[in-house]
């Protein structure tokens, strides 16, 4: 571990209005993070306008708090052509620093402003110091890691880079690597890259293992997580050095971000918690909590997966319905509580479910008292007896249904009086010191802390009193006491006032609060000083046309060198002619391959397949042979790269930064997929920087986004898959595991993924593949499989000539079948329209044309 002092942590907030944010401020926030006008990833917050973004900075720089502005989209060619402006006006107004996604936005913010702090967003999937300090090169001052790590997997992050290191530690859990999940894109024609996730992977799935329904779960909600809540994890988050502790939220309430806040605070501030800090966190939103994957993988844990939405605190289980009342056997989280047990108030929501049954009913409490059974015994579980309205019909109620209380009026009450009542308000302590001599003028300094004094002098000329003596000044001071503690507007009291001023002299109580009133507006202009950045627009624009220019004359085109001396990209290019490359996912798809007009396969092989032989096999097909890396790298798990260096193919597939990180000095030739996220010409002038050959841009981008990339890139660069299933999600949440076992992590999952296929049935009655990876992780692949034969002719016109087909699951014959219809299309000996046609016929559940030909824009209609 780096040896440094132990920090207190950062405790970050999220805005997703103005509330909140005094909500955060208010309740002992560090930070607070919020959306860029019209640019954020969570697009059904508010938007707000400039004057917004500068007022709320203002409040919170006054406050003493940090403010993040999140800008962790992806960003398309088009539109990072048109943002040098828009950026230069958004960095005028001061915020301490923006989070962001996109690479290329990231290195245009430099170019606008060389001193601006950036955050690499989780969305950048970064889970290994590798990928972290590949990133720092960009210019980036922070990492938020991915939220699928342990504390073991950050602690090794840690010690291996001096960058700062973000970590979530409240709020929902995603089931995919951020960045990395295209569930909502596929699914609901919304991306989540670009901030309109609709949660599909909150939605029921249906399993199918080797072709039947297994109904012998649960788990109807599959992908579901429950809630993130590190505050038992947080004392080893510290000693570890983590910077920053970030909540997620944006879309939720006030309230909650006050609770959230205070219960974090406390913990930071070594007090111990107890039941009624953690009330609230439940009560408010909950689908339950956990820590997550900060103690490793827990399959069985991290999923509930019987219900997908906010259902609370647990109260118990129903052991007696009668008419208008219900007796249930509380919880003992609730009964070994004591003095401090938390129970439900009148006017509290109070839901009654049977999961297995999907009974859900909810409905208001008239009162509650705890109780007890005729004839109770001691060590029986405590009883509570809930009473209801008329209107409630009990006879809904079975015994043995869970009890949660998801509502509680009375404590959001108490919860909003924190930022919203002027006695509770958070405010930061003042020294004053009023002075002067008769005869001369009357002054005023305030001060905070040493390095924020100001001083204001009143256009006065302080008198003798008329009436002198003690009564005279005693009363002098108890008037001076009164006016210059009239803070309550302000972000500041009173905490020593020291009066300098002769003896006998007369000062109007006007004179006062004006003196109050200007040292105020003077400490408060000194807490919003800001270091001067001066944004240029035009420097923006300057390294955009620059990278044009660059990928134009082919200075960007030099590609990696091969192990024979000569470069990869110019030896499969010079003909100008398609350079087609199979990726299979078995050893037994290669054979199909002989004597097919391809170019290139990739090896992408499930956990404990060998790669030597198929190595050999492909080679001797008169093939190059490549491996594909992983779609994520962690602490400890360089073993796969480690492979790829010893049997050193032709070349690798890079999917991740962390790989790209360790193989780019190997002299394997190097070849980028769309997992590095790759959207605008910025991102891919950087990312072939670092030895990749040709690249895949991200699967975000619709044709018209492509062939807008494809006017400011050279075209032999970069690599489409014309045929694939799309990846919906890939997940370090195991679903076999889950589903199928009682496992929580491998081996006591005893590796039932590679026993069965497995298909999950969306609520729209289509089905999926299920696969894992050699770490065990799930990638959910869409069972329509994407073409985009249609994009051909043009991107043949723009200079493309790399083109890629996945398989997944297909037999030796149908992958023969599909490569062979794939390249005649290719070649030109069939068209375009028969090749479709006939692809269709090979799919068991027919052709889609995907995102590329999705021209629609979501818009959200909330307002």
């Amino acid at each position: 571990m780096n040896s440094i002092a132990q920090i207190t942590p950062e405790l970050l907030l999220p805005v997703g209005t103005r509330e909140m944010l005094e909500a955060a401020v208010n309740n002992g926030a560090d930070a607070v993070y919020f959306g860029v006008p019209h640019w954020n990833a969570r697009g059904r917050t508010e938007d707000f306008t400039f004057d917004d973004v500068r007022d709320m900075i203002r409040y919170a720089r006054i406050h003493g708090v940090r403010t993040f502005l999140a800008m962790n989209v992806l960003v398309f060619e088009r539109e990072l052509q048109e943002l040098p402006e828009f950026l230069e006006k958004i960095i005028s107004l001061e915020p301490d620093a923006f989070i962001i996604q996109d690479i290329g936005l990231a290195r245009l913010i430099r170019a606008i402003c060389p001193n601006q702090e950036i955050h690499a967003s989780t969305q950048m999937t970064l889970a290994s110091a590798e990928g972290v300090n590949l990133v720092k090169s960009i210019g980036f001052n922070r990492a938020v890691l991915a939220r699928e790590l342990s504390v073991k997997e950050i602690a090794a992050i840690k010690a291996a880079t001096d960058l700062e290191l973000e970590v979530f530690i409240h709020g929902a859990l995603c089931v995919s690597y951020s960045g990395q999940c295209l569930t909502s894109e596929n699914f609901g024609g919304r991306s989540a890259n670009r901030g309109q996730c609709a949660q599909s992977c909150r939605l029921p799935y249906r399993i199918f293992v080797d072709g039947k329904e297994f109904r012998d779960t649960d788990a109807q909600y599959l992908f579901s997580t429950r809630d993130l809540c590190a505050l038992p994890k947080l004392p080893e988050l510290e000693e570890i050095g983590v910077n920053s502790l970030k909540v997620e939220g944006r879309l939720k309430s006030p309230e909650y971000v006050a609770a959230v806040s205070r219960a974090y605070r406390k913990a930071l501030n070594r007090i111990p918690l107890d039941a009624k800090d953690m009330e609230p966190l439940e009560v408010l939103f909950s689908r339950g909590l956990t820590t997550g994957w900060l103690d490793g993988d827990n399959h069985q844990e991290l999923v509930n997966g019987t219900f997908s939405n906010h259902h609370g605190m647990v109260l118990g289980q129903v052991v007696k319905a009668d008419r208008g009342q219900i007796i249930i056997g509380l919880d003992s989280a609730i009964s070994d509580a004591g003095e401090n047990a938390c129970y439900p108030q009148p006017g509290d929501g109070i839901l009654f479910e049977n999961a297995a049954l999907g009974v859900s009913i909810g409905s208001r409490l008239y009162a509650a008292q705890v109780t007890h059974l005729p004839h109770a015994k001691r060590g029986d579980p405590k009883l509570l007896k809930l009473e209801f309205g008329r209107d409630f019909d009990t006879r809904q109620i079975a015994v043995g249904m869970q009890v949660y209380r998801n509502d509680s009026p009375a404590l959001e009450r108490e919860l909003r009086k924190t930022f919203t009542d002027r006695e509770q308000l958070a405010r930061l302590p003042v020294h004053m010191t009023l002075s002067g001599k008769i005869g001369g003028p009357l002054k005023l300094s305030v001060y905070d802390t040493p390095k924020n004094a100001v001083e204001v002098e009143a256009d006065f000329t302080l008198e003798e009193a008329r009436n002198k003596g003690n009564d005279a000044d005693k009363a002098l001071r108890e008037l001076a006491q009164k006016e210059l503690s009239g803070l309550s507007a302000t972000a500041y009291q009173l905490k020593h006032l020291d009066i300098q001023v002769d003896r006998g002299a007369f000062i109007p109580g006007k004179i006062l609060r004006t003196l109050r009133q200007a040292a105020i507006e003077k400490l408060d202009e000194k807490r919003t000083e800001w270091k001067v950045l001066n944004p240029s627009a035009e420097a923006g624009k300057k390294f955009l046309n620059e990278i044009r220019d660059k990928f134009k004359s082919g200075a960007a085109s030099s590609g990696a060198p091969a192990a024979n001396g000569t470069t990869f990209a110019k030896t499969v290019s010079d003909s100008k002619r398609p350079i087609i490359s199979v990726l299979v996912r078995n050893p037994d798809q290669i054979a199909a391959l002989k004597g097919l007009d391809i170019d290139r396969v990739i090896m992408d092989f499930d956990w404990g397949v060998k790669y030597d032989e198929s190595l050999q096999q492909i080679r001797d097909l008169g093939f190059a042979a490549g491996m594909a890396t992983l779609r994520i790298h962690k602490p400890g798990e360089s073993h796969y790269l480690k492979n790829i260096l010893r049997l050193c193919p032709d070349f690798a597939l890079v999917r991740n930064l962390g790989a790209l990180s360790i193989l780019k000095e190997s002299g394997i030739p190097l070849t980028g997929d769309y997992s590095l996220n790759a959207a605008n010409s910025a991102s891919y002038d950087w990312l072939l920087s670092q030895g990749l050959t040709t690249l895949h841009p991200s699967w975000d981008l619709n044709s018209t986004q492509l062939f807008d990339l494809l006017e400011n890139i050279d075209g032999e660069r970069l690599e489409l898959t014309l045929h694939q299933y799309m990846p919906a999600f890939h997940s370090e949440y195991c679903a076999f595991a889950r589903a199928l076992t009682t496992g929580r992590r491998f081996p006591e999952c005893g590796k039932i993924c590679t026993k069965h296929k497995v298909e999950i049935l969306d609520h729209k009655g289509e089905r999926h593949f299920l696969q894992s990876d050699a770490e065990c992780r799930n990638t959910l692949f869409v069972g329509k499989p994407q073409s985009a034969l249609k994009l051909l002719p043009r991107l043949r016109t723009a200079g493309v000539n790399h083109f890629r087909l996945e398989m997944l699951t297909e037999d030796a014959e149908t992958v023969r079948r599909k490569v062979l219809i794939y390249t005649q299309a290719i070649q030109g000996k069939i068209s375009i329209e028969d090749a479709i046609r006939e692809a269709g016929i090979q799919e068991k559940y027919g052709l889609s044309e995907g995102q590329l030909f999705n021209e629609s824009t979501w818009q959200d209609r909330k307002k």
